[in-house]
């Protein structure tokens, strides 16, 4: 009888959720180890997805080629339900001054962007938000709400393709890589690959601790306040209408922090971008943080270790988790089916 393997995939964000499910639609035998720590990414992160980001409007790396596996992930007949938990929404971003509205305006015609803006000239619902200039829609974009997407994606592979769930922080004391084993609390699991999938945690990893993983602390408000959104704010506070009068809105970008709790200086960052973007007035109902794993040169680190060929790393998502994970989970699992050269060198930890 031919022997399945078993690989593990440690970490249950949005990256090692993803990353198993691909593996699971292969026939692999899979476990998610879900180290769910409280101030992970997943755990809080608004779940925007956008292919135009940045302070300058650049198009985001890859976009289409991301954008079109989304939409392939979703299409698989056992994840359509999932579609329930996305909003495909437009992304309303405000020019905020005349020299912006110009650069758009020549932009707005340009290869590689026709496509994904659309130019508003005049600024709209005038009395609520700030546009004095008007602004661009970006058209493919939208939300997920990660946490219930995660758990549904959690037990539908759990159901239909009979992947095995352990709810269990580990210590690294806990895995030996020679003998590919794991010493649970209550079991030893074998395995014949392992990933890890443990977001900023890794620098603590002694297989790839020396990757330059970035903590990079977000904090994120959800408010109420008397507004209706058609789209998705992005000013300097983005605002993500999720329904009942309900805003998510951020986010910080702190590299120098003492802990992943809320802090008083997200919160009156946050208050301060919003002030530069809402007119009316707002309640805040809830305050969130979390660290993402960014690196030096904002390209995710997906890859296999140089001494160890069963041992892989997939992390450093940063803030395009939703559209990264996808495509680089269905390129991984491939590289782990014994395909050569499948993954870029732009993502290789080797670059390190």
């Amino acid at each position: 009888m031919e022997h399945t393997p078993h690989i593990v995939v440690l970490g249950g964000g949005l990256a090692g959720t993803m990353l198993a499910a691909r593996l699971c639609m292969e026939g692999k035998d899979v476990t998610l180890i879900d180290d769910f720590l409280p101030g992970s990414a997943s755990s809080v992160a608004a779940g925007m997805f956008n292919v135009i980001t940045g302070r300058f409007g650049a198009k985001t790396w890859m976009a289409e080629t991301l954008m079109a596996s989304l939409k392939d992930f979703l299409s698989v007949p056992a994840f359509q339900v999932l579609e329930r938990h996305i909003t495909w929404q437009h992304i309303y971003r405000p020019f905020r001054s005349v020299e912006e509205y110009n650069k758009w305006q020549s932009r707005q015609s340009e290869d590689g962007y026709a496509e994904l803006i659309k130019f508003s000239e005049k600024p709209v619902l005038e009395e609520q938000i700030e546009n004095p200039h008007g602004g661009i829609y970006i058209l493919p974009c939208g939300w997920i709400a990660i946490g219930a997407f995660l758990e549904e994606l959690k037990w539908i592979l759990i159901r239909d393709m009979r992947m095995r769930l352990v709810r269990e922080v580990l210590d690294y004391r806990q895995i030996d890589l020679p003998k590919r084993l794991i010493v649970l609390a209550d079991d030893r699991l074998e395995f014949d690959r392992i990933v890890f999938c443990e977001g900023v945690r890794v620098k603590e990893n002694p297989w790839f601790g020396g990757l330059p993983v970035i903590p990079n602390k977000g904090e994120i408000l959800t408010i109420r306040t008397d507004l209706e959104l058609p789209f998705i704010l992005s000013g300097k506070a983005y605002m993500i209408p999720v329904g009942e009068n309900r805003f998510v809105t951020g986010s910080t970008y702190f590299n120098d922090f003492d802990d992943h709790q809320p802090s008083a200086r997200g919160l009156a960052e946050i208050r301060d971008k919003l002030s530069s973007t809402l007119k009316i007035p707002y309640e805040v109902e809830d305050h969130r943080s979390g660290l993402r794993p960014t690196t030096p040169d904002r390209r995710p680190i997906v890859g296999t270790h140089p001494d160890y060929s069963w041992v892989h790393v997939f992390t450093g998502f940063g803030t395009k988790g939703v559209l990264l994970a996808p495509h680089f989970s269905a390129l991984l699992a491939r590289e782990m089916n014994g395909e050569k050269n499948v993954l870029p060198e732009a993502v290789s930890p080797a670059r390190f």
